[in-house]
């Protein structure tokens, strides 16, 4: 698929779904200006909603990621697809209807949006390279792990403490690594960052 055909795919998808979005964007090669996308990639923080828990109790609660997306599957707009199942609470796989593309959609939080969104973002060997310890010739800092969606940052007492990274930028500074363009993010780049060369 072309980028252009790519890029209209995803913003009809990101208009269907911001109704129920706190935050929604597109990730993946779309975002990375790649000239011939294989699918399309969305991020999104659910928004929340008001829910009636019994006849006196009400409570704000996050819609579910099958929530936000009923809109464009009842207006035929996405299916599941029926060949790669993945349609799980935080990671559905569709077919755009129109088009037969592939339509990905992660979910995130308010504090792990910056993590996601660049994971989702990639290149893929780039954010492997990342995730990677250093002591494993990665770039992931010592006393830092990535785990359930999150950076984790060890302290001297030996206890996990989550890091809230609601920034991609916030991410990339607490791995100590500098932020980059996404068309500029690749292996070679980071791995002369890595080794002193900028």
């Amino acid at each position: 698929m072309q980028l252009k055909q790519a890029r209209k795919i995803g913003m009809q998808v990101v208009e269907a779904l911001t109704p129920r979005c706190e935050r929604i964007a597109i990730a993946g090669s779309v975002r990375r200006d790649k000239p011939d996308p294989k699918d399309v990639e969305i991020v999104l923080i659910p928004a929340e909603t008001d829910v009636q828990v019994d006849l006196f109790t009400r409570k704000v609660l996050p819609y579910s990621l099958d929530q936000v997306v009923l809109t464009a599957m009842l207006d035929d707009l996405l299916v599941l697809d029926p060949q790669v199942k993945r349609d799980g609470p935080k990671y559905k796989r569709f077919i755009h209807v129109a088009s037969g593309a592939v339509v990905e959609i992660f979910a995130a939080e308010e504090g792990n949006w910056g993590y996601i969104w660049a994971l989702r973002t990639g290149p893929a060997d780039f954010m492997k390279l990342v995730v990677t310890p250093r002591i494993m010739g990665g770039a992931l800092p010592h006393m830092r792990c990535l785990h359930d969606g999150w950076v984790w940052r060890r302290t001297p007492g030996g206890e996990d403490v989550r890091v809230w990274c609601s920034e991609e930028r916030d991410f990339f500074a607490e791995l100590r690594l500098p932020w980059w363009a996404p068309e500029e993010r690749t292996v070679e780049r980071l791995r002369q960052h890595l080794n002193g060369g900028g």
